[in-house]
């Protein structure tokens, strides 16, 4: 069977870190497996049961995804995703992983890493489930983890079995959610709540509930049993059950099935403590308890485990209960509400060579009364329940691994291995291709009208299926995805879809942005800048903008990309006229990644973790820039743009941004008139907060050299004492800039610092106050010098805050030597050093009068020292090279724009407190924002709607975002912009 070329998902995983080349195949089951079990069986047969559901799942290896091309005529992977694809490979001991992959060729790349509770060897995903707002996954250690569908955050694990939970099913017409386990029992749990509602105990005897099948018109559960047989319940009617014989039952019972045992049935090894039998968990002591009755079991429904039962329905519309299990055959049942136990009407069995094993795992039901059947052997049977013939036998290759799982859905067939893959067929039975989802695939779940494919086993994996049945050029199948070339629909779905659906296309987007290097002022990534600026401006073409450009800067800096969305009402805006805007600043490019040894992925590929998304840039600028992007598309499509949208991207604001200016200037009349100039350059003040900035300080850098006359290093046994010390005479200069806090020693630094207002002090204490009580875990808190006096503690952060916002600062960063050979080796002088600094500077100091005061103070102690130097056989020279770079910059909080801002983000995160959004100030500096409120004035006013989280790690390794951040940051833009021109109206 051939690769898929393109595969669109998202994994989550949990296995060992450790990365293996090679994926091992799992061992061979028991030689159990399939049969019936035999009288009086042990404790240790429960644990050859385990051999699928424990073996396997203790022996899966991570696999990379493939995406080798094909030939041909037969449908490629392209046909799958378009021109796109989304793909999660698993790593971690206990985690969930997921990768994204955008391009046609290379290695999958990821896009969430979800972290679940439990060591490795407990951490296998055995069932699946979902509904609109969440995803289930039982574990072999009888837990269920629950995520979010939305942002992958994981949000409740669910001490649900004894032993492993080995099947789910959802009615979610009720809200209910089932889980059948080792232990004999089935819990109820509120879908959406969470909370345990009800429990069912198989009939005595029964083992582990290996399977479940929901009919939802008849409110009733199926259930395959370990002992071989299939029992049914009736859920709408268990409140007519006598529920003190059950409990006497329960109490009663004794396991004969493992020679009398009062432990629980363990199917899958358990890390929980063994609960007796028949006592309930504690979690769920007060709910009601059920059994089923005997009069609705149907023993030795098989020979051997059941492991497959489903609900559907005949070619003639009656319903009906299909099951299967280690004896090979197929068993068709009908059911109903009058008839208790399920009565039988057929047996499907093929005639196989009696040393083939026969066992099916799996059942899944097709279009036009067909009926699959997944083989032990590594074949997928296809019956036609009209006739109730075998009709085909489907393939998995060569090396015919084991199908433990099968889901029909979106028109195809996908099945489940042990080898890892998940192969596809058409509806019409025609093969697609396979994908490899990691280690060996225990469950499959979709079918929601979402097209995504949901994938279990050591992993959880999202994949997009969305154009399977489509048909591709061989151009698209080896093209790589851009937005130029991405269909409008693709592009604009994720857009539609808002918060709920976590914004694929924007992910995407943001997954091929990231990769691209945009590292400005480094000469050999000049070509990775422009084609992110080209990658830009195309995308905004796609999203429908008005007019989408690149914009000359100096020469040698990279292009501005331009883009203007015009209002949904009125004539398009036009150059000539000075018409009002919204403009939004932003920038695409990127700190280095330093050492990249350093980061727990690699930094340009958009990796994900516990709900995070890891990579250069993501936080800092591209992922707030395609936010506010995709929210401003979204209010054009829907016709609810009031004002016009001009965005004015950079691509050299880590470098100052240089070329800004005479840009600007040269194109003034394309922006024309903001009332409001919209970035999201900075971060919470904490991790659960949401914040506006109002303020950042401004910003000079400074370069010193000092050179001896001498042209070389010399030995500092031979000529120490007799020559100068560039380093000895550059650290008297350093020394005499700033105290060790980064106070400023220069005369007359802080004369022209603004004093604090008592109105000023008293809001910074309040902040403090919300601060300590509500975001003790952030990192501002915890960095802090805490004392056992709350008092103390806030005195300190109130101290730290002043530092960092309101007063100003000078900084030495870097301090180097002239030769390689003067950095290694101990025993030489060197000829020559340098050292970089940097001051912030804060209302109302000016740049000019500070940069002044700086060089005068260098220049003067650097005379000095020379000056009191003996007479020596060379002497040394300071180069010094003071350059402003940034104004600082204040808002007004209490402005129309800033009010409504901050409505936006009350409404947005659904908080009903006054005191948020914090109002908070930027110890960093952005030299555009203050210089493009001067461009643009009188009217326009910056607003700085921050995104990111205090932990971001903006500028160092593992830059990263909040998923949920980051959509809900879209939604805040998309409140705001909808009524800004109200807003701009009534200022």
């Amino acid at each position: 069977m051939p690769h898929l070329h393109r595969s669109l998902g998202i994994v989550a995983q949990t296995e060992p870190s450790s990365r293996s080349s090679s994926p091992q195949p799992p061992p061979p089951l028991p030689p159990s497996i399939g049969r019936k079990p035999a009288a009086g069986a042990t404790a240790a047969a429960a644990a050859a049961i385990g051999g699928l559901a424990g073996g396997l799942c203790s022996h899966l290896h991570p696999e990379t995804l493939h995406q080798h091309g094909r030939s041909g005529s037969q449908t490629s992977l392209a046909s799958i995703n378009g021109s796109s694809n989304l793909a999660f490979n698993l790593p971690g001991a206990s985690s969930v992983r997921m990768s994204i992959s955008l391009e046609t060729t290379g290695q999958a790349r990821e896009i969430q890493l979800l972290s679940t509770p439990g060591d490795e060897a407990s951490a296998s995903i055995l069932a699946l489930a979902q509904t609109q707002d969440f995803v289930y996954g039982g574990t072999q250690n009888g837990s269920i983890h629950v995520w979010r569908r939305d942002t992958f955050r994981l949000v409740q694990t669910l001490q649900a079995h004894a032993a492993g939970c080995l099947a789910l099913v959802v009615d979610e017409e009720r809200g209910v959610l089932f889980s059948g386990g080792g232990d004999g029992r089935v819990h109820a749990w509120d879908a959406e709540l969470l909370e345990p509602l009800f429990d069912i105990y198989a009939a005595e005897n029964s083992g582990a509930v290996l399977s479940l099948a929901y009919f939802a018109q008849l409110d009733a559960l199926a259930m395959g049993c370990q002992n071989a047989s299939v029992q049914w319940f009736d859920v709408g009617m268990r409140d007519k059950a006598p529920r003190d014989r059950a409990l006497r039952e329960i109490s009663a019972r004794r396991s004969r099935f493992f020679d009398s045992s009062d432990a629980a049935i363990a199917v899958c090894p358990s890390n929980a403590p063994e609960l007796p039998s028949g006592s309930p968990d504690s979690s769920r002591a007060s709910v009601p308890v059920f059994v089923v009755e005997e009069q609705n079991v149907v023993a030795y429904a098989h020979s051997g485990y059941v492991y497959s039962v489903i609900a559907g329905s005949l070619p003639s519309g009656e319903p009906a209960l299909f099951s299967a299990g280690g004896d090979g055959v197929v068993r068709v049942w009908r059911v109903s509400s009058a008839s208790g136990a399920p009565q039988p009407i057929t047996t499907l069995a093929r005639d196989v060579d009696a040393l083939e094993d026969v066992c099916v795992h799996s059942l899944a039901l097709g279009d036009d009364g067909v009926l699959f059947a997944g083989l032990q052997s590594g074949a997928v049977d296809v019956w036609d329940l009209e006739t109730m013939q075998r009709i085909r036998e489907l393939s998995t290759g060569d090396s015919r691994p084991s199908v433990y799982v099968l889901l029909y859905s979106d028109g195809c067939l996908f099945a489940g291995a042990a080898d890892g893959r998940v192969r596809v067929w058409t509806g019409d039975l025609q093969e697609v291709g396979y994908f490899a989802a990691g280690s060996a695939v225990l469950a499959l779940a979709g079918g929601r009208g979402d097209s995504e494919l949901i994938v279990g086993g050591r992993s959880v994996g999202f994949w997009d299926v969305a154009t399977l049945a489509g048909e591709s050029s061989a151009a698209q199948e080896h093209a790589p995805m851009s937005a130029a070339s991405a269909p409008l629909s693709m592009v604009m779905r994720g857009a539609q879809a808002g918060v709920r659906r976590r914004g694929g296309r924007m992910m995407q987007a943001l997954a091929q942005w990231v990769r691209l290097r945009s590292v400005s002022g480094v000469p050999e990534l000049q070509p990775e800048c422009r084609r992110a600026a080209r990658f830009l401006r195309d995308l905004m073409r796609q999203l429908g903008a008005s007019d989408a450009r690149l914009l000359a800067a100096t020469a040698g800096a990279n292009p501005l990309v331009y883009g203007r969305f015009d209002a949904s009402q009125g004539a398009p805006a036009d150059p000539e006229s000075d018409f009002a805007s919204v403009l939004v600043y932003g920038h695409y490019d990127v700190m280095p990644a330093g050492d990249e040894s350093q980061w727990t992925s690699r930094p340009f590929e958009l990796t994900g973790r516990d709900g995070y998304l890891y990579g250069r840039g993501v936080t800092d600028d591209k992922g707030p820039v395609l936010a506010t992007l995709f929210a401003v598309a979204e209010l054009a499509a829907a016709g609810r743009l009031s004002l016009p949208v001009v965005f004015c991207i950079e691509g050299e604001e880590e470098r100052g941004s240089a070329g800004l200016r005479e840009a600007m200037e040269m194109h003034r009349p394309l922006f024309g008139a903001p009332r409001l100039i919209l970035l999201s350059s900075s971060y919470w003040i904490g991790e659960t907060t949401p914040c506006l900035t109002y303020g950042m300080r401004g910003s000079i850098r400074a370069n010193l050299r000092i050179e001896s006359s001498r042209a070389a290093d010399v030995h500092a046994g031979v000529w120490g004492g007799a020559v100068s010390e560039p380093l000895t005479c550059l650290a008297h200069v350093l020394s005499r800039l700033a105290d060790p806090a980064g106070r400023a020693l220069v005369p007359g630094f802080h004369d022209a610092v603004r004093p604090v207002s008592q109105a000023e002090e008293q809001a910074m204490r309040r902040l403090v106050q919300w601060i300590t009580d509500k975001e003790a875990r952030a990192p501002l808190v915890t960095r802090t010098a805490q004392s056992p006096a709350p008092e103390e503690t806030r005195t300190l952060l109130f101290e730290q805050l002043m530092q960092r916002w309101r007063l100003p600062t000078l900084t030495v960063h870097h301090v180097d030597v002239s030769t390689v050979a003067a950095r290694s080796n101990t025993t030489l002088v060197p000829a020559a050093v340098q050292a970089s600094l940097s001051v912030r500077v804060v209302p109302d100091q000016s740049l000019e009068d500070i940069a002044q005061k700086l060089r005068a103070h260098i220049e003067g102690t650097f005379a000095q020292a020379v000056a009191s130097e003996p007479a020596l056989l060379d002497s040394l020279t300071l180069h010094l090279d003071v350059q402003p770079v940034a104004q600082w910059w204040l808002a007004d909080p209490d402005a129309p724009v800033y009010r409504a801002a901050a409505k936006a983000i009350r409404d947005e995160w659904a908080l009903g407190v006054d005191d948020v959004p914090l109002l908070i100030r930027e110890g960093g500096s952005i030299p555009a924002v203050p210089w493009l409120e001067a461009f643009f004035a009188p009217h326009a006013v910056a607003v700085n709607l921050p995104m990111g989280q205090s932990s971001d790690n903006a500028h160092l390794d593992n830059e990263r975002i909040s998923l949920e951040n980051l959509m809900h940051g879209r939604q805040v833009v998309y409140r705001l912009l909808k009524d800004i021109g109200d807003v701009i109206s009534q200022d």
